[in-house]
């Protein structure tokens, strides 16, 4: 009898356990008929940065690529090289040598100022005891007054000049492409030889956390709660994944994912809500950013 007894207790929480596992995976199959549905895309957290060159209107042509596509980069990490480094390089060269010339050539009017500074107050006292002329004592007087003439011009043309380097390291810095985050390179827009034109240079994203935007009707979005749960689902997918509600967007404008459902309403109002994946999702979907995706959040 207790055989049968503790045979019946081992049956019951066995189908209550499966019982669980059941609703657990039904509350993120596809389902048109429970909680709010939408269409959506797979996105990188860190959004898809698209790098091009700061070479102004005229542009850029790419020198040296230092790194392929699916490959990872650090933040501040060289990525490219661009044609006119070089150029540049030599002109914040030029820039240094022309602050070295004029600070020698300060020093040596420092030296010259001293001394028309002391020949011009020696002069003066001879010049009241008429032990000389006043022509000799005013032309001491001038060399001293255009000796501080010239260390103020020379200041000057150093302020300039550092000034100049300043723009010119500026320019250098523009010529080489780093990494503004830290992520994978997604894809390549202009190789080694190449000009880069207006899809910019390349397209990174850092891909250890993935999202998922839903565009949800501007009506469904009362219903909507940060820290919700929900599920999204595609064709192809081996399962449905797990999200959760984690921004809540503040424009409202027109639908960018159409359904593919010919009555479909092409006028809808949308606002965009985020949804963190869940980390199992991060690996097996990395390589499908941008993939339009079923989206159902349970209220």
């Amino acid at each position: 009898m207790y055989r049968y007894i503790k045979y019946f207790i081992f049956a019951a929480a066995s189908f209550i356990l499966a019982s669980s596992n059941v609703l657990a995976e039904s509350a993120c199959i596809p389902d048109t008929q429970r909680g709010i549905g939408s269409l959506g895309r797979i996105e990188p957290r860190s959004r898809v940065i698209k790098i091009s060159h700061n070479a102004g209107p005229e542009g850029a042509r790419v020198e040296q690529l230092f790194f392929e596509e699916a490959d990872s980069v650090k933040s501040g990490e060289k990525i490219a090289v661009l044609s006119d480094h070089i150029k540049k390089k030599a002109e914040v060269e030029t820039a240094k040598a022309r602050i070295k010339v004029l600070e020698m050539q300060r020093v040596a009017e420092q030296a010259a100022h001293a001394f028309n500074k002391r020949e011009h107050s020696r002069y003066q006292s001879l010049e009241l005891s008429s032990a000389t002329s006043i022509s000799l004592a005013d032309a001491k007087r001038l060399a001293f007054e255009q000796s501080q003439i010239n260390l103020k011009r020379l200041s000057a043309e150093i302020v300039h000049a550092q000034s100049d380097l300043k723009v010119r390291e500026a320019e250098l810095n523009n010529t080489q492409i780093v990494a503004p985050v830290d992520g994978t390179i997604l894809k390549i827009h202009a190789r080694a030889g190449e000009r880069i034109g207006d899809k910019g240079f390349l397209e990174m994203a850092d891909l250890t956390k993935l999202d998922v935007v839903a565009e949800v009707y501007e009506s469904d979005l009362l219903r909507v709660k940060i820290g919700q749960s929900g599920c999204i689902h595609a064709v192809g997918f081996k399962r449905a994944y797990y999200a959760q509600v984690r921004e809540l967007g503040f424009l409202v404008r027109k639908n960018d994912l159409n359904d593919t459902d010919p009555l479909a309403d092409r006028d809808n109002r949308i606002i965009e809500v985020r949804l963190t994946l869940e980390s199992e999702a991060v690996v097996e979907l990395q390589h499908q950013i941008f993939r339009q995706v079923t989206v159902r959040i349970v209220p």
